[in-house]
Formats: structure tokens, C-alpha cells, sequence
């Protein structure tokens, strides 16, 4: 019998295989041959994009530790030529074979395979990945068509890829959803230019998961200022009522990541025939809106299968071709509970979407998605714990004693009473690889927190499975220095944690009528999409002489107006916006949150030295073995208006403040948040 069999062998593995390896745990790994999503698209010649997850959610830590010079979005190749890295190091210990069957048992499984062959493990591995039809349509669909119409009754990252390679040559879009989520890939934010998934600050969901999720995505829709992507297209708003969970973003969402067109002009406008070949699209679906290359239609528009109609503004119009989105399956083999009892999956039936309450030591990896970008970090912070489980008996006890409890305590928080949905699997990514972090024994806690940077790191340093990879068991080398390189990148995040911490402070009115005010919002800004029209003609012609494809101009009044009835509410109300003269003087993010930079910055070198009497005392590290200059010190003091207490900290007399203003008083909760406390975490 063999100690640990895993079953499928690609990205989801690597982590865990690496950390079988370093303890000496004997495996087997079995896995057809080459079939996943990556290998189809590589055979088809469809490796032509960039990914929706940013570099450093996208690669392990014990990759990034040697390659990482700066975050950015990597194309479809080179993630695919990751995979096949890895796929060389392990390729002799792969057994190719597909598994057709597992028979779980209470001490060990029976693995029954194609070719006939069985085998016994204590511990079987699951990480098959995922099937889902529109992958299909990304390899078949004729890109090259022009003037046609296209239907899509979904609205994803994947539906987005499709609709980006069909807009260049005229074809017109009709999405027929329920609505979605749309976010910007990038951010411009204080200081820093960032990828969405690096933007997050998740740990500053335990100080309040109703204010996090308030200003974490900016403006609300429904403002006195229609400038969103919602206010202008309502029928793009998914109705999220249905949600009551106490988590918030919460899981089971779904979300579109795109280029914003003035960022992505930004970034590739000088190179841009260079960068369309490696596959930089431009996929802003907030700009096909705007310029009525696409329309969102009610999920109930008229639609004629036989005929290939649709009817939509009393026209009806013909389709060249319908795309159906559809729910990602986990491809698992069949599993049976005591080699006669069928095992049926369902996500929330297992604990962290790893551990399936009705099997015996069979882990699931892989089948947990992110919300924004972080898949990576998931599947890292996995393998680690299913490891862990493996390899140590008591960890196992530990969270097998109460398992039923916690998987009750976990589907609580995240879904509340809502029903079970396809779309489950789809996780706030940070929220989750600290869960797994507290779990493992290998995260960090508020309250032993000793510094100001500290405290900074431990809520505006977003939640990547190398923030975790720093010290403890599962501890990799090089992992700080590549710490010290992230945050020279985001200048410490420090406007994130400046941000988060400084609205923490505001009423929501107050808070409102701020974010109102300022020039760029974080998501689904419409007012940066004009400015941009010329721009959208260039890449335009330049995409289609890089493909080679001539499309002819043709007039299409039947389109004009169905974009016009689709635009209406857009329409009416900039008109209204304008006529109400309800203007105010537009400000900068690093205006609205610089008092608290300058304070961070000053701080960030200061240590914690005490919590009395519910005050926050802190006095200065050495910098380069020189002391705090007296002058910035006072400047500390005059800026803040401290009162009372001098301390004498280094030999001298320096002006050292202690902190009692209440607007810093904050500072002092963040060692004790509110809702730290999760059941599901608990022995």
C-alpha cells in the first residue's frame, strides 16, 4: 500500500508534490496524458492573451523567490511554459494511466485505472481540474469572421477573452445575462500603479467585514454622480440580494477583470502592434458599452433557436452564432463510499473545499477559485495543508474531531442562509489563504504584532501564500528579500493601508460624499472612456493588420438602434447630471487620504513599546544607527497635536509623542480586531 497517491498531475499538484518530496513522504502519482485546458489551448494555437490574475497570484513563492523583478500580467505563454517546467522535474514519477474509479474505505482507498491496473493508497489526492464547454468555444470559434452578431448568455473572464478577438473586426456583441461584476485590472492608487488582486488589504476585513466591503470596490452605485458603469447601463448590475452571508465581498461571486482603456493606452500605446502579438488585448467591456460595439440585454430577451433570431428594441435580429456559458465542473473520477455507495460532490460539503465530509483521507486541491486574481496563492496555501494533514497524525485529529461543526460554522459565514449555487467554489482569495494560514499555524496575529510597519504589513500586504512563506514550518528561503522587493514596488502599501484605515474613521454619508469627489474611482469609470475613442480606432486597425483580416464598413441602422434603446438610461441621466449643475471641485485619492500617508510614513520606523490604559504608546527604531531627527518629531507632534506625556528614550531628550488623539486611537484596535474571532478556525 502506498502512503499518497495523487490523482491528475498539472498546476494544482506542484506545491504539494514539492512538500512530499522535502519530508521524505513516499507518493505515486497517475495522470493521462497531457489534457488540460493549457495543453487544448496550446494545441490549438490559442495561447494568444494575458491572464486575469496578476504575476504574483499566478506563480508559487518558490518561483517568485528567483524570478520576481515587478508585478505585471503574464501572458497565456508563459504561464503555460511554467507548467511545463514542472511538468519536466516530476514527468519520471508520473504513472500515465487514467483513473477510472475510487473505492474509499474507513483506512484506505482502492484507485482502478484504465489499463486495468489497481492500486491501494492510505491517502488519495485529488486535482483533476476543471471542465467547462465555453473552454471549447475559445479553441473553435472563427475569429477571423467580421459584421456578424454574436450572442452570449454568459459574462466571464472567458466570455470577455472571446468578445475581445470578435470587437476588432465588427462584429456586434449582444450579452444576454443577469448581470455581472466588471473590476478594472489595474489601479492607479496613492503612490502606486496596482494589479486588482494586490489592491485588496484583506486583514482589514476582522476590524469590519460591513466597512471593508463598503470601500473596497469605491464608489457605491446609485450616487448623486452617475459616472459608474451601473448608473449609466443598469441591466449590467447583478442583483446580488440573495446574499447573506456575515463575509463580504462574499464568496460564490463571480467577476470580470478587464483593461481599462486609459490604463491599457498607458501601458502598451507605444508598443502596441508588439504587444497585441504577445497578447495584450484590450478587453474593456465598459468601453464596448460606451461606444455601442456591445449591449447588455435582459437574461429574459426574446430569443428564436430554430430562426437564430433575437428581438430586442422591436427588432429582430439575426445571429451568426450563440455562446452558452456554463457551470466549471471538477473532473473527478468516479468515487465510491465503501466500494458501493455513489459519492456525489458539492463544494460545500467539504471543509476549505479540500476535505469531503463523507470520504476517508481523500483531499481535494484545485477546485476553490478566486473572485479577482489569486489562484496561485489557493492552491499553494492547499497543498500545504492537505501536507500537513498528511504527514502529521495530531494535526489531522485536530481538525477531523469537529469537522461536521466546522464545516457548518464555515458555510454560515460565507453563505449565510443562502442555497447552495454553481458558483460556490469562487472565494475572496485573501480571505481564504489566511484562513488556511490560521489553520496551518503558520499566520500572523494582530495582537502580537510589535511595530507601526508591522501592523502595515499585517493589513495592507495583500494575502499571498508568500506572506506566509516567511517563517514557521513551511518556511521557503528567499522569501524575505522578495517581501523587501514587493513592497519597494508598492511603496509598503502604505496607501492601501492609508485608505482603508482613514475611511474606517468616516460615517458612510460623510464617507459617500468623499468618494464622489474624486477624479478616477477605483472600478468602471466611465468618464475615462471618451477621451479614448481615437485611441480604440488605432488599435483597432493595428490588431486587424496583425491579423491580417480586411473588414469591409458597412452601415447597420437595425444596430443603431437597438445600442440606442440599449443606452437610454445613460443617456437620460448624464443629461439630468448635467442640467443640475450639482458640480463639485474633483480631488485626488492621494489628496483625500494624505494626512494619513505622511502620519504612516513617519511611523512606519516606530516601534510599539506598550498598551496602557487603552493608549498606544510607541517610541523609534535606530535608522542607519542614527536616532529620530528631532525636527521630524516635533513635526509628528504639531501635525497631530499630541498633548502630554515626553518620553526619553535614547540617552537625549528627544520630543517623543505619545499617542492619545482620538483619530489615532484607531491605531490602537487594530491590535485587537473586533471580528478576529471565526468558529470555523477554532479547536
Amino acid at each position: 500500500m502506498f502512503e499518497v497517491c495523487i490523482i491528475g498531475f498539472g498546476f494544482s499538484a506542484v506545491p504539494l508534490i514539492r512538500e512530499l518530496q522535502r519530508t521524505g513522504t513516499e507518493f505515486k502519482i497517475i495522470s493521462d496524458d497531457s489534457n488540460s485546458v493549457w495543453d487544448a489551448l496550446s494545441q490549438s494555437n490559442r495561447l494568444d492573451f494575458d491572464l486575469v490574475s496578476s504575476y504574483l497570484t499566478s506563480f508559487y513563492s518558490f518561483d517568485l523567490v528567483k524570478d520576481f523583478v515587478e508585478d505585471y500580467y503574464p501572458t497565456s505563454k508563459q504561464f503555460y511554459e511554467m507548467h511545463q517546467r514542472w511538468r519536466k522535474v516530476y514527468e519520471n514519477e508520473i504513472i500515465r494511466d487514467r483513473v477510472t474509479r475510487i473505492d474509499n474505505f474507513k483506512d484506505h482507498s482502492v484507485i482502478f485505472t484504465k489499463s486495468g491496473k489497481t492500486l491501494n493508497a492510505k491517502h488519495v489526492i485529488c486535482s483533476t481540474g476543471f471542465s467547462r464547454a465555453i473552454h471549447t468555444d475559445i479553441n473553435q470559434i472563427d475569429y477571423s469572421v467580421s459584421n456578424k452578431t454574436f450572442v452570449f448568455d454568459t459574462m466571464g473572464d472567458s466570455a470577455n477573452l472571446i468578445i475581445s478577438k470578435l470587437i476588432p473586426n465588427n462584429n456586434k456583441i449582444i450579452i444576454r445575462t443577469n448581470g455581472f461584476n466588471a473590476r478594472d485590472k489595474v489601479v492607479p492608487g496613492a503612490g502606486a500603479i496596482y494589479t486588482l488582486d494586490q489592491l485588496e488589504g484583506h486583514n482589514f476585513r476582522y476590524m469590519s467585514h460591513e466597512h471593508y466591503a463598503s470601500v473596497i470596490y469605491g464608489l457605491p452605485l446609485g450616487s448623486k454622480k452617475p459616472i459608474l458603469m451601473g448608473d449609466q447601463f443598469p441591466v449590467t448590475v447583478r442583483d446580488d440580494s440573495y446574499i447573506t452571508s456575515n463575509s463580504r465581498p462574499a464568496s460564490g461571486t463571480i467577476a470580470i477583470k478587464y483593461w481599462p482603456i486609459d490604463q491599457y493606452a498607458e501601458k502598451f500605446g507605444n508598443n502596441l502592434e508588439e504587444s497585441i502579438y504577445q497578447g495584450y488585448l484590450l478587453n474593456d467591456i465598459a468601453m464596448w458599452l460606451h461606444t455601442g460595439k456591445a449591449i447588455v440585454v435582459p437574461k429574459d430577451t426574446a430569443i428564436n433557436f430554430e430562426k437564430k433570431t433575437i428581438t430586442y428594441a422591436g427588432i429582430e435580429r439575426a445571429f451568426h452564432q450563440y455562446i452558452k456559458g456554463d457551470a466549471e465542473q471538477p473532473r473527478l473520477p468516479k468515487i465510491m463510499i465503501d466500494g458501493n455507495t455513489p459519492y456525489k460532490y458539492q463544494y460545500r460539503d467539504n471543509f476549505m473545499g479540500v476535505i469531503p465530509r463523507t470520504l476517508n483521507n481523500v483531499y481535494f486541491i484545485g477546485y476553490t477559485r478566486p473572485y479577482t486574481g489569486g489562484l496561485a496563492n489557493i492552491i499553494e496555501m492547499q497543498g500545504l495543508f492537505v501536507h500537513k494533514m498528511i504527514t502529521q497524525s495530531e494535526f489531522h485529529q485536530k481538525i477531523h474531531h469537529n469537522l461536521d461543526e466546522r464545516i457548518v460554522a464555515y458555510n454560515n459565514h460565507y453563505y449565510g442562509t443562502t442555497k447552495p449555487r454553481r458558483a460556490d467554489h469562487l472565494v475572496y482569495f485573501g480571505f481564504y489563504t489566511d484562513d488556511l494560514a490560521r489553520l496551518i499555524g503558520v499566520d500572523y496575529k494582530p495582537s502580537e504584532l510589535t511595530s507601526i510597519k508591522d501592523l502595515v504589513f499585517y493589513y495592507a500586504f495583500p494575502n499571498n501564500a508568500l506572506k506566509y512563506r516567511l517563517k514557521g514550518e513551511y518556511a521557503v528561503d528567499g522569501v524575505e528579500h522578495l517581501i523587501e522587493k514587493i513592497n519597494e514596488k508598492y511603496y509598503y502599501f502604505i496607501g492601501v493601508f492609508a485608505y482603508l484605515w482613514g475611511t474606517s474613521k468616516m460615517d458612510s454619508v460623510e464617507l459617500n460624499e468623499e468618494l464622489e469627489q474624486f477624479i478616477r474611482q477605483y472600478f468602471n469609470d466611465m468618464r475615462h472612456k471618451e477621451p479614448y475613442t481615437k485611441f480604440l480606432e488605432n488599435y483597432i486597425q493595428v490588431y486587424r493588420r496583425l491579423k491580417n483580416t480586411r473588414v469591409d464598413q458597412t452601415d447597420d441602422y437595425e444596430w443603431s438602434l437597438m445600442v440606442k434603446k440599449a443606452s437610454e438610461t445613460r443617456d437620460r441621466v448624464l443629461q439630468e447630471f448635467k442640467e443640475s449643475g450639482d458640480y463639485k471641485l474633483e480631488k485626488d485619492l492621494n489628496n483625500f487620504i494624505y494626512d494619513e500617508i505622511e502620519l504612516i510614513q513617519f511611523l512606519m520606523n516606530y516601534k510599539i513599546e506598550s498598551i496602557k490604559d487603552g493608549q498606544l504608546k510607541i517610541v523609534p527604531e535606530k535608522i542607519g544607527g542614527h536616532p529620530i531627527l528631532e525636527n521630524i518629531l516635533c513635526k509628528i507632534t504639531r501635525m497631530l497635536g499630541f498633548q502630554g506625556i515626553i518620553e526619553s528614550v535614547l540617552g537625549k531628550n528627544e520630543m517623543l509623542p505619545k499617542i492619545e488623539a482620538q483619530d489615532l486611537q484607531s491605531l490602537l484596535s487594530l491590535t485587537k480586531p473586533k471580528e478576529y474571532e471565526l468558529l470555523y478556525l477554532k479547536p
